[in-house]
């Protein structure tokens, strides 16, 4: 049976890159979401019916779990694109076939 080394699938791009653009991108849909979660608390304190109220209500819930799920694949993509970008990484990412 051989060992063979496993390729990344996506050739036309490299991992450490891709990493790269997904933590950023991320981290611009966190922001993009806590910029939305401000204007919904900004219509909230503006209203005084219960009905829109209630709804506006639940719509923050929503982006506050989004807020809560991008930050921790942005969290956690950080740490893979650090550990990504030592040595010892590009080295074994940028090395051909063994």
């Amino acid at each position: 049976m051989e060992n063979t080394k496993p390729e990344f699938a996506f050739t036309e791009r490299p991992v450490i890159s891709l990493v790269t653009e997904m933590r950023a991108y991320f981290q611009d849909l966190k922001s993009y979401y806590s910029i939305s979660k401000g204007e919904i608390i900004s219509q909230l304190d503006e209203l005084t019916d219960e009905a829109k109220i209630s709804e506006l209500q639940a719509k923050l819930r929503e982006v506050n779990e989004k807020i809560a799920s991008f930050s921790v694949l942005g969290d956690a993509l950080s740490i893979a694109d650090t550990i990504l970008h030592t040595e010892g990484m590009i080295a074994e990412l940028s090395s051909k076939k063994a």
